[in-house]
């Protein structure tokens, strides 16, 4: 079976009305939102993390990142970014790269940021670099089970603005060149 037919059947299995969304080949969930000429905090991408002897999914809106000590402190586990291979690995009936919107049509655990909510209807991926799953935000909760939740993501490059901000501050400063 292959990651669409298992997504489909388990949103079947809950009664969950949904579209599929073709768009063109992309690569990550910022493209994919491109794409599909859809608003990226509309879609929902997952991201395999690792803890102490477990994996989990986190599932955040595309135009968002993981905020890990965050999520750390409010699961009392420490996370990091999982590799390639792992995802490959957990999720083999998904092109390479992909993380699909619904891992627990894996059984895989995982943890979803509030911030999906604030839509009125989410994209998923569906399990290649081509397709996204459709539904009414609504159906999330029903769709993500007794999976935890809270507000753990943030902008994205949150971080890097912070530091460009007091390299601009800092007086003297005219231009960033190699250091030697």
């Amino acid at each position: 079976m292959n990651a669409l037919h298992r997504m489909e059947r388990f949103l079947d299995q809950h009664l969950i009305p949904f579209d599929l969304v073709a768009h063109p080949h992309s690569q990550t969930s910022a493209e994919t939102a491109r794409a599909a000429a859809v608003s990226p905090d509309k879609v929902a991408k997952g991201v395999l993390l690792d803890g102490v002897g477990c994996q989990m999914v986190a599932m955040i809106p595309a135009d968002q990142e993981i905020h890990l000590g965050k999520l750390g402190l409010d699961h009392g586990v420490e996370f990091s970014l999982a590799d390639e291979a792992s995802v490959s690995r957990l999720f083999s009936e998904c092109e390479p790269g992909v993380v699909p919107g619904l891992p627990n049509a894996w059984g895989v655990e995982m943890v979803w940021d509030d911030a999906l909510m604030a839509q009125p209807d989410i994209y998923l991926e569906a399990g290649d670099h081509e397709r996204l799953l459709h539904i009414d935000t609504r159906h999330l909760a029903q769709l993500f089970g007794d999976a935890p939740h809270c507000r753990f993501s943030q902008p994205r490059m949150q971080h890097a603005r912070v530091i460009a901000r007091g390299i601009r501050a800092m007086p003297g400063l005219r231009g960033v060149g190699p250091i030697r």
